[in-house]
């Protein structure tokens, strides 16, 4: 036998005995299912107890997924990779994944020679490679043929031992129907209503065959397990495409559409983004996005990342005019590929902003690319600016933590300590790339990384990070938000060196936390803190959507700043107590009132995972209130990068989110949806340092405003401050209500100097020079023509 042919054989035998481990692994951990199915209403598979909505209908709680997408069945053939600060073998190593790996399967499945008939370990060797082919085929979006291998397993799981192989299977196939059919209606014939909930009526499928398959498949899985919330929901959303939401759906199963209706109305968004042109470049995955000035012409652009092994980095140029126009290549973004996140700054204080995309985030470290804003196109300088060794990482955040005028950056690394569940069995536990990392801006384009002498080296599972002077004493502050174990926040000590003091603060959750920020949320003039949880299940989303009430972790977290340096948690008193899992997140005012609302991209990397996208008003500084279904910002689509900016100039703030997931499958159409406006004033600042750093990061805004009636309202605003998965304009949007004129106050970081100009007219752009008396008007960006009440950038020009 020849080597080649020893190595097959040995692949098949591993492959075999991990798809009968898998298997058997299953059988043990539900050792009940068997007298489940004989119970009057059996619950589901992995069930952790039940909830009540409304007092009266009972769900399972249930904590499993059925499938990541294929996402750790793909990631297991990734191709070998000799030089870590290549993109170019980055990009071959992904490719191709799914091919490699059906390869190899299809091999060692051609090669069973099962006995006639089959042994009870043989069917499940067949039926496991029959179900880890399927999965390799939703990867890469081929569902036809994940139905039919998986229908095969579901043929080849025969006997009372394998009935909950076949329950979960039928659950697949469904799963697989359905995301056939959103394919085929939401991405091949993509329109501005497009997967938004609910379904509105030019939004259903026109091709019915998916979700036709869909409800079949759910209603043969839901016969057996009638309180599985998360089946029943997708359900009613294959019903809701098919326009026989609520009269087809069986009502033991019906979950009406009234149940998500929002406690707030901030007007109804519509969906721009192909008028825009930002559907230019095709559906995308999962990545970050920057919503900012990239040429200087000070309309926002936007720039964003994908997991796209092909496709690159995004640019997008604002002409002015409602539309944008795709610069991608001309910026020489074509080889910046699978950089799931993306962050912006002037580094160098030449004026025009400078991005680095991470990578490596969930698999093996890999290099970033800090790329110079050359004018027109950028420039790959990370190995000349001394950032190329490779991390493990999806989130920087940029400050300037030591007052030189240079901002620094510090990158969050996934490092795997205890506790830490891997995700890539590639990727070995402990990696010292994987530390967290502060590079000090040395100048000169040079950076140095400072992390073990400043003590923030971390040494978790990083996910999010975030500056920020939380206790007012002049010095940038820096929060780490950590996945399994506890999140730190690192003051500021001076003098370069920082110490943990989430411990005594109360500040060191949630415990399986991601995107991060610091804001003022209710405008007294201190920073609070803001920190997502990413722990929750379908079933607790939906549940806790519904109204039920369920104990866990899985929330967010808000830190109220109650001043001498101190926190108090309020995420309940305000109304985000409810499980939500976001990934991407952020902040702006949309409805001009001054106070900072909130967006949320929520989903993973199953196919099951249509969540809604969340928006909440922030109403006074009291209450967080959902808008999600009321606004027509209710996507179903996975959201990542989540960014704010007034894009067409007329005063009031416009969303996007990056919609898609993390496999090629389940690729998603951009959002960009248009404020309907709300009558309201506005100022927009736009800061430009001298001593500070050029992008005035860190500066802080407050603005005192006269209400018609008398009374009076400060607000208040720190550059630069926004989530870590998602970037939105560093000109700095503030609602002013009816008042018509402000007085405008800075306070400058590294010159600890302060600047007041009063009697500041409403509606209009300013821009104020470090240092200098006087306020310069910017040009008016709106389209001409537009007229859309007080929100349209004239009532006070």
């Amino acid at each position: 036998m020849g080597h080649g042919m020893r190595r097959a054989s040995f692949i098949e035998l591993a492959l075999v005995t991990a798809a009968v481990a898998g298997v058997f692994w299953f059988l043990r951990s539900h050792p009940d299912l068997g007298r489940r199915a004989a119970s009057p209403t059996p619950a589901a598979t992995g069930s952790s107890g039940s909830f009540e909505v409304a007092g009266s209908r009972a769900y399972d709680l249930i904590e499993d997924r059925f499938e990541d997408g294929g996402y750790a069945a793909a990631m297991k053939w990734s191709g070998p990779i000799r030089d870590e600060t290549s993109l170019q073998e980055l990009r071959e190593s992904l490719r191709g994944r799914s091919r490699r790996g059906l390869r190899e399967l299809r091999a060692a499945y051609d090669g069973l020679r099962p006995d006639s008939p089959p042994t009870e370990q043989q069917t499940i060797q067949k039926a496991s490679l029959e179900q880890s082919i399927g999965f390799l085929h939703m990867f890469e979006g081929q569902f036809r043929d994940a139905s039919e291998w998986l229908g095969k397993a579901l043929e080849s799981c025969k006997g009372p031992k394998l009935a909950p192989q076949r329950q979960r299977l039928r659950a697949l196939l469904g799963i697989v129907a359905l995301r056939r059919g959103e394919v085929a209606n939401c991405l091949e014939c993509v329109g501005p209503s497009s997967c938004i909930f609910p379904i509105a009526r030019e939004a259903m499928h026109r091709d019915q065959a998916g979700s036709r398959e869909a409800v079949r498949w759910f209603t043969e899985y839901l016969e057996e397990a009638p309180r599985d919330i998360r089946i029943i929901w997708l359900l009613n959303i294959a019903y809701m495409t098919l326009g026989e939401h609520p009269e087809g759906v069986p009502p033991r199963f019906l979950i009406p559409a009234d149940s998500f209706r929002s406690k707030a109305d901030v007007g109804r968004f519509e969906n721009a983004a192909t008028a825009a042109g930002l559907t230019a470049r095709g559906p995308n995955l999962a990545g970050g996005s920057v919503f900012d000035d990239f040429d200087g012409d000070g309309r926002p652009d936007l720039l964003t990342t994908s997991l796209d092994a092909d496709l690159g980095a995004s640019l997008f140029i604002n002409k002015g005019d409602g539309t944008f126009d795709d610069r991608s290549a001309a910026a020489r973004l074509g080889d910046q590929v699978y950089a799931l996140n993306v962050t912006r700054a002037d580094f160098d204080n030449d004026g025009r902003l400078d991005v680095l995309l991470l990578r490596g985030g969930w698999e093996k470290p890999a290099r970033m690319s800090l790329l110079r804003n050359v004018g027109g196109a950028f420039e790959d300088v990370t190995m000349a600016a001394g950032l190329g060794l490779p991390i493990a990482s999806e989130s920087a955040a940029w400050g300037d933590y030591d007052d030189d005028g240079l901002v620094d950056v510090y990158v969050c690394g996934e490092f795997l300590g205890p506790g830490v569940k891997e995700s890539d069995p590639r990727r070995p536990p402990g990696d010292p790339r994987n530390r967290g990392r502060l590079y000090h801006n040395e100048g000169g384009g040079k950076f140095r990384d400072v992390a073990e002498a400043a003590g923030v080296t971390n040494e978790r599972c990083g996910k999010g990070s975030a500056w920020g002077d939380y206790d007012g004493d002049g010095k940038l502050d820096l929060f780490v938000s950590n996945m399994g174990q506890e999140c730190r926040l690192y003051h500021n000590e001076g003098g370069g060196k920082f110490r943990d003091v989430a411990p005594e603060l109360g500040a060191t959750g949630p415990s399986y936390s991601f995107a991060c920020w610091f804001w003022d949320f209710d405008n007294d003039g201190l920073l609070d803190l803001y920190v997502n949880d990413y722990r929750a299940k379908v079933a607790e989303v939906l549940g806790t959507a519904m109204g039920a009430s369920l104990p866990g972790s899985s929330r967010p977290r808000l830190y109220r700043n109650i001043g001498s340096g101190a926190f108090e948690e309020v995420g309940r008193a305000v109304g985000l107590d409810r499980a939500m899992a976001p990934m991407g997140v952020n902040f702006g005012d949309v409805d001009n009132d001054g106070f900072l609302d909130l967006y949320l991209g929520t989903g993973d990397m199953s196919y099951e995972g249509l969540d809604l996208n969340l928006m909440f008003r922030n109403a006074g500084g009291l209450k967080f209130e959902d808008a999600s279904v009321s606004s027509g910002t209710a996507h179903l689509q996975k959201g990542h990068g989540v960014s704010f900016a007034d894009y067409d100039g007329d005063g009031d703030l416009d969303l996007f989110v990056e919609l898609g997931g993390a496999t090629p499958g389940d690729r998603g159409y951009n959002a960009l949806f248009r404020n309907p406006g709300h009558g309201r004033h506005w100022l927009k600042v736009k800061l430009v340092g001298t001593k500070t750093n050029r992008a005035a990061l860190g500066a802080r805004i407050r603005v005192d405003r006269r209400a018609a009636d008398g009374s009076a309202a400060s607000v208040y605003r720190t550059v630069g401050n926004n989530s870590s998965f998602g970037g939105n304009t560093l000109t700095e949007s503030v609602g002013l209500m009816d008042s018509t004129t402000a007085d405008v106050t800075v306070s400058w970081p590294t010159s600890r100097s302060t600047q007041t100009f009063r009697g500041v007219k409403a509606d209009r752009t300013i821009e104020i020079t470090e240092g200098s008396d006087a306020i310069k008007i910017l040009p008016a960006t709106a389209p001409a023509g537009d007229g859309r009440g007080a929100d349209d950038g004239r009532a006070a020009r």
